[in-house]
């Protein structure tokens, strides 16, 4: 009986890891295609084919469900943008316009609402520094070593390449991805130049 124990245990703790999986896919779908305020538990729990109750228990709040989505979606965007040669601007923003086309619509939605929905605004929060992050990596040769000038060429390209920027050519203008990444491209370009 002892020898069976090992087993039971480790089948209850792969299908638990399943049901997380399979709740945090359901979620991320939603999230994806629908406001956060018309997401709801329930929907979550019966596009992944579990309870309620096994929603609430794994992630104990609607906040704790999209804090747990953001976490695997973290890598996943950050992996979307990476760039294998630092300074090369067309892969940097041809990287970034793609995370674009697959979150964008998300990343408007939770814009939205930042300002009435705590647990987004702190998503956003660390949203911007992950970009951040992003524009010193990817343009790391082309930047200056240090100093004012330093923040004031990352804050513009900051700007130059941030999501409004899609929004703007790619859902408002409905410019094609191509174009997109043309005029995204033109004043990063022109931003990096500067300092040369």
């Amino acid at each position: 009986m002892k020898a069976t124990r090992p087993y039971r245990m480790t089948a209850r703790a792969d299908a638990a890891a399943e049901t997380g999986r399979r709740i945090l896919a359901a979620a991320s779908e939603l999230f994806l295609t629908q406001d956060y305020e018309d997401v709801t538990l329930q929907a979550v729990a019966d596009r992944a084919e579990v309870t309620l109750q096994t929603v609430l228990r794994r992630f104990s709040s609607k906040e704790g469900l999209v804090s747990e989505v953001a976490e695997v979606m973290g890598p996943r965007i950050a992996r979307a943008r990476a760039v294998t040669t630092p300074g090369d601007v067309a892969e940097a923003v041809r990287n970034l316009v793609g995370s674009y086309e697959e979150m964008g619509l998300m990343n408007w939605r939770m814009l939205r609402q930042e300002h009435r929905i705590p647990v987004l605004r702190e998503l956003l929060v660390g949203a911007r520094a992950m970009h951040r992050a992003w524009v010193e990596e990817a343009f790391a040769p082309l930047l200056p070593r240090r100093g004012a000038e330093r923040e004031r060429r990352v804050l513009r390209l900051f700007a130059a390449d941030d999501f409004y920027q899609w929004k703007l050519f790619r859902i408002d203008l409905a410019l094609s991805r191509a174009e997109t990444e043309r005029l995204i491209q033109d004043p990063v370009a022109a931003l990096v130049k500067e300092g040369t």
